[in-house]
């Protein structure tokens, strides 16, 4: 389990509040239309073996103490691990527009 700080918790949010107006400061534009082109019914996205990848790659970057960090252990990934976050992200950022009833991009 992972600790958050209300510092963190707040970043956290706020990304995903940027994301969810379209403005993506983490991740790069030609990588979101790449790796979200591809439906996950073509992929072994929702294995027992990526829930696990998931939830340890996610916890450590949401640790990670700022953006900077996080930019930085984004680039530290290998392919399928940062497309596994990207999508992973995405997902909580499209259900969190749904919970909130928002309009999506």
């Amino acid at each position: 389990m992972v600790y958050l700080s209300k510092s963190q918790m707040a970043e956290v949010e706020y990304l995903f509040n940027q994301s969810a107006q379209g403005i993506h400061v983490l991740f790069d534009n030609a990588m979101i239309r790449k790796v979200l082109s591809r439906p996950t019914e073509e992929i072994d996205f929702f294995t027992f073996e990526n829930v696990n990848k998931v939830q340890k790659v996610l916890s450590d970057f949401i640790a990670k103490e700022s953006l900077a960090a996080k930019k930085a252990f984004l680039e530290s990934l290998d392919q399928d691990t940062h497309e596994l976050l990207l999508r992973t992200y995405f997902n909580i950022v499209e259900n969190s527009i749904y919970e909130q009833g928002a309009l999506k991009h």
